[in-house]
């Protein structure tokens, strides 16, 4: 076969998925390979950087081994991949260290410290909690998931490493870099990073919050559109992708800008939900908005000069696999998983499971807070079990959503709905019920993250005027509305989600850490509905 795609590289946090993405948005050919995280310590999460190209290698490999299209065809190489994360490397581009993901906190301190100050607000100190929220329309993670806490972490405690380092990297910069031979980012995580202007016509690394950290931007990457192309795929690297040498490499997005393109949920006020290892509740804005008690604001989209509303979500799909495989034992599939929850009734027969199992970001940003499952008794078996998992990761989504919908200013009448776990019609089903909203999902449900970034290539070689443009090439293929018999049942049991929070805080924090001054003041309850 002679016709164009994309080669389009979806770097997750367990699994990497390369596919080969037509010009009309259609995955055609896809291969998978798996990633490990390190847990060296409590509350640090790593992944070793040269694990990340084996992976898309060998998945690459496998890709051409069993696709009939030509390599020689491919037009675009893009990266839709996970965010936050921090990888120094030195001058040659090599990494110092195995990079700091998204779930990592190992930083909370540092957080805690570069947002003191009185008087307080939630935590932050109000002088610089207003400096963050003009220039960069948010404020650092008390938890320490954030990029700058990282940043000033490796500064202050590994300060050898500090002065080796050339470039800070994100996981897409890092693998750009190793295609093209170019230390860049893109505006989407440039902003995430709460130390760039952000505000219309003014973007750009804020001197303002660089001054007041004592930090300068030398080791900064150029920040680039997502839709610009960054140069030309690399002899060694075309060789570990299959690839000819000379291909266009596209700057590309974060996994949240990407799957939302790849939704179809393009147009203002859209929204889609993703159910992957994390989750999230996203949607497009023409403007900034923030609620930072709420851990919510705005990031630079992949269209440049838009913004994306994002309350992400800690451990969705990683508390089914939790239990699948510490407490199932790895060997039930999610056939049977998804069979058992089908004939399980409607409120998991009042089993709750509390999805905080690394702690939570979205609506309360507390990483003391653990999950688990609550009001067990002897009757109850695997059933309820995996029935409270899906329903408690629902619950968790539609707090996120109602901190949405106020900045919003309406309720949304649906959502879309990605990610694997969005392959499960039950899961669909009960997130239906629980949010009482119609859920839509699209075609390949799986794949939209390396749709969304294919399109965005498809925007840097001019074959797409604008990214909310095509929402047609994205099908809907089912749809789920709310089961009005569960109406009630669900809402009720919402509000005794919210309550279990609101009475185990405090305790959570006695356990997993002290309530110091650094902590969101436990009489705040953001984002309840």
């Amino acid at each position: 076969m002679s016709e164009k795609n994309i080669l389009a590289i979806d770097v997750g946090t367990s699994e990497i998925k390369v596919a080969l993405v037509s010009h009309a948005g259609q995955v055609r050919d896809c291969a998978r390979s798996t990633l490990e995280v390190i847990y060296p310590e409590a509350g640090w999460a790593e992944q070793d950087p040269y694990a990340w190209w084996s992976a898309i290698s060998s998945a690459a490999r496998e890709l051409w081994s069993q696709s009939s299209f030509d390599p020689a065809q491919v037009s675009a190489v893009v990266f839709s991949c996970q965010m936050f994360g921090v990888l120094p490397v030195d001058s040659a581009g090599k990494p110092l260290m195995n990079a700091m993901i998204w779930l990592d906190t190992r930083s909370r301190e540092q957080a805690r410290e570069i947002t003191s100050g009185q008087p307080r607000v939630a935590g932050y100190g109000l002088p610089r909690l207003i400096k963050w929220l003009r220039a960069t329309n948010g404020v650092p993670s008390l938890a320490g998931r954030d990029t700058i806490s990282k940043f000033i972490w490796l500064r202050d405690e590994r300060p050898e490493l500090w002065e080796q380092t050339d470039c800070l990297l994100d996981v897409k910069d890092y693998l750009v870099m190793r295609c093209t031979g170019r230390a860049t980012t893109t505006y989407d995580l440039a902003s995430g990073g709460w130390l760039f202007k952000t505000r219309k016509g003014e973007l750009g690394w804020s001197s303002e919050i660089l001054r007041m950290l004592d930090l300068d931007t030398k080791r900064f990457p150029e920040v680039l559109p997502s839709t610009e192309i960054v140069g030309d795929l690399g002899a060694e690297a075309a060789s570990d992708l299959g690839l000819p040498a000379g291909v266009p490499v596209v700057a590309g997005a974060g996994d949240v800008p990407s799957c939302a393109v790849g939704s179809g949920a393009v147009k203002d006020g859209e929204v889609h939900i993703y159910l992957g290892t994390s989750s999230w509740v996203a949607t497009h804005l023409d403007d900034r908005a923030v609620n930072p008690f709420a851990a919510t604001g705005t990031l630079c989209a992949a269209e440049y000069g838009k913004y994306i509303l994002i309350a992400t979500q800690e451990t969705a799909g990683a508390s089914m696999e939790w239990v699948r495989k510490k407490i199932l034992g790895g060997e039930t599939d999610y056939d049977t998983i998804n069979r058992l929850v089908e004939n399980c009734e409607a409120g998991a027969g009042g089993v709750f499971f509390f999805p905080w199992l690394m702690g939570e970001r979205v609506p309360v940003d507390d990483a003391t807070l653990r999950g688990g499952f609550v009001n067990l008794s002897l009757d109850h078996d695997r059933g309820h079990l995996l029935r409270a998992v899906f329903e408690g990761v629902a619950y968790n989504n539609l707090w996120a959503l109602g901190v949405v919908e106020k900045l919003l200013r309406a309720p949304v009448p649906s959502v879309r709905i990605t990610g694997g776990g969005a392959q499960s019609d039950i899961w669909c089903q009960i997130m239906a019920d629980v949010l009482d909203k119609r859920v839509e999902r699209v075609a390949n449900p799986q794949f939209c993250g390396v749709r969304g970034a294919a399109l965005i290539a498809l925007r840097a070689l001019g074959e797409i005027d604008q990214l909310d443009a095509m929402s047609d090439l994205v099908e809907v293929t089912d749809t789920f509305e709310p089961n009005p018999e569960n109406r009630e049942l669900y809402a009720s049991r919402y509000r005794s989600f919210l309550d279990y929070y609101k009475r185990n805080r405090t305790w959570f924090r006695s356990l997993n850490g002290d309530l110091a001054a650094g902590d969101p003041d436990p009489g705040e309850q953001p984002g309840s509905r």
